[in-house]
């Protein structure tokens, strides 16, 4: 009985270090799909954006073509599934792209989890955490479980990169910078392959690059599936 309030003591601070990791974890939105999170996510939304969604698709389509001459190309690949090849743009976001592709050819983002992939939404992984963790345990759970459980969603490779806004838009399978908050200079190791046309997304987080073969195995992606590497060409 003496030692009931030293244990309570533990349990409130192990409680709390948890809940500071979920409350810092770098991510585009919440737990749920955009069209199911309440409009308080975002007590200050940004200002449209003049690139996003009132262009037609096919225009938002040929916003890209303009880097595809000096895009690099890179190959991911996820354990369990086909290569994914994807293009970077480094005219559109040069800071992000070579701080991705540094990243690539060192090789840290070999054994990295999925940590969270919500369908209909986004795949994201980046977090150096995750290396140690058996990913089926992250199956069906929460981002908060994920959080609190895991401590995931806050780590990356402890270098940081400034925003960098450009015209280009989240169409399925591009790719962005997770960011702890809207345009913020918070990118780091940590990023997201849109699964659907996230146009609410557009303007607050850097588009660097896009899925070009292997968009089928991407949406193959479960929450938990390692990286196995990507490798930069």
């Amino acid at each position: 009985m003496r030692n009931r309030p030293i244990l309570v003591l533990i349990l409130l601070v192990v409680f709390a270090l948890g809940l500071a990791a979920y409350s810092s974890r770098v991510h585009p939105g919440g737990d749920l799909p955009p069209e199911d999170q309440p409009d308080t996510t975002q007590l200050t939304p940004p200002a449209p954006s003049a690139q996003s969604s009132k262009l037609p698709i096919a225009q938002q389509e040929q916003l890209f073509s303009k880097y595809e001459p000096t895009a690099i190309h890179a190959t991911l690949q996820v354990e369990g599934l086909a290569p994914i090849e994807i293009e970077l743009y480094p005219k559109a976001a040069p800071k992000t792209v070579a701080h991705f592709v540094k990243l690539c050819k060192e090789g840290f983002y070999n054994g990295i989890l999925f940590h969270r992939v919500i369908p209909n939404f986004v795949a994201q992984a980046g977090d150096p955490a995750s290396k140690k963790i058996d990913g089926r345990k992250l199956r069906g759970l929460t981002d908060q479980q994920v959080a609190m459980k895991y401590l995931l969603g806050a780590g990356g490779s402890g270098q940081t990169v400034p925003f960098e806004g450009n015209d280009l838009t989240n169409l399925p399978g591009t790719i962005a910078l997770a960011l702890s908050a809207p345009r913020t200079d918070t990118g780091d190791s940590q990023f997201f392959i849109n699964l659907v046309d996230n146009k609410q997304l557009d303007g607050d987080y850097c588009v660097f690059g896009r899925v070009v073969q292997g968009m089928d195995q991407v949406k193959k992606i479960q929450q938990g599936d390692r990286i196995q590497s990507i490798v930069i060409h």
